[in-house]
């Protein structure tokens, strides 16, 4: 897997994965073809595609800053990340070791999303008070619509990321329950990823019966997804099959 450093320090700092250049491109595309110029019709094309661009910048410094809220309650317990990765869809948070603590791993898995939400509600209060006041309303260049684009991505990052699919926030979250209650971490990482596994394969059956019968590029999106959080899920599988055996 093809990874490039944007911030290095030894061998830890901040990390892409080559796929999180094939989600700007994807959300520039579809943004600045199909839902901007349908919510303002009538704009140059450049103005769409420039409005796309930012919002993919939002969404992708969204998903570092996700990841840096996982890292800050982590740094409470005396746990410090070796480095984070931005994948496509997401990020990861790699510690030298697996949390096997339940209430630690539950805290910093909502580390994350508790950031999303944080900075959905401080967009969308900005886009109010904005909009309210006609400040930045602009039929050339609607900066308004960039502040809530910024709430509503921020909503749904936190959203998938609290969906019970190994190893997202929500599959750690539910791994902690299950290893509570089974009394085995391993057990219940098993458990966690066969239950993400099947879910991310339902989202990728809905994808497909959308785009084949309602809409191509949401369909294509929900597609992307689930293979996404498949990929992820059987990956993290593979690297620990040796100790579920």
């Amino acid at each position: 897997m093809q990874i490039f450093n944007i911030c290095r320090k030894n061998r830890s700092g901040t990390h892409i994965h080559f796929t999180f250049a094939l989600a700007f491109i994807l959300i520039t595309w579809t943004l600045s073809s199909t839902i901007l110029p349908n919510n303002y019709p009538g704009l140059v094309q450049s103005t769409y595609i420039i409005m796309g661009i930012i919002c993919a910048f939002i969404s992708l410094f969204s998903i570092l800053l996700h990841e840096l809220g996982h890292s800050f309650v982590a740094s409470k317990y005396g746990i410090k990340f070796q480095r984070i990765v931005l994948f496509a869809l997401g990020g990861i948070a790699l510690t030298p070791n697996e949390i096997t603590d339940p209430k630690k791993e539950i805290r910093m898995a909502f580390g994350g999303p508790s950031i999303s939400f944080i900075l959905s509600g401080i967009s969308l209060l900005l886009w109010f008070i904005f909009f309210q006041n006609r400040v930045f309303i602009s039929q050339n260049f609607p900066i308004d619509w960039i502040l809530f684009y910024s709430g509503v991505i921020n909503v749904a990052i936190g959203l998938f990321n609290l969906l019970p699919i190994f190893p997202s926030d929500g599959g750690r979250i539910l791994r902690s329950f299950l290893s509570y209650y089974m009394h085995d971490y391993f057990r219940a990482t098993k458990a966690a990823i066969r239950i993400g596994i099947i879910i991310s394969i339902c989202i990728l059956l809905i994808g497909v019966a959308i785009g084949l019968r309602f809409s191509f590029v949401s369909g294509l999106w929900l597609m992307f997804v689930a293979i996404f959080l498949i990929r992820g899920s059987k990956s993290y599988y593979n690297q620990y099959q040796d100790l579920f055996s």
